[in-house]
């Protein structure tokens, strides 16, 4: 398993507005870690993923320290 970051649009911020939100997966490449990403809960569903890039494990356990729906 690899480990991915990946941006998205967060919804529930009004009508036709949007936050964006960073998630830390671990999948076997980053088509599988976007298609994750896009069924996360306050994920606009519709949208494409802003971006997701790979990243070590070690910043993986870092960033999952926190949960992604607290990180502003």
């Amino acid at each position: 398993m690899r480990y991915f970051m990946v941006m998205c649009h967060r919804g529930h911020c009004g009508t036709g507005h949007s936050t964006e939100i960073k998630f830390a997966i671990r999948a076997r490449n980053l088509l599988e870690a976007c298609d994750k990403a896009r069924k996360m809960p306050s994920v606009k569903h519709t949208r494409l993923v802003i971006y997701g890039k790979e990243i070590t494990e070690q910043e993986y356990n870092t960033f999952r320290q926190v949960s992604a729906y607290k990180r502003f």
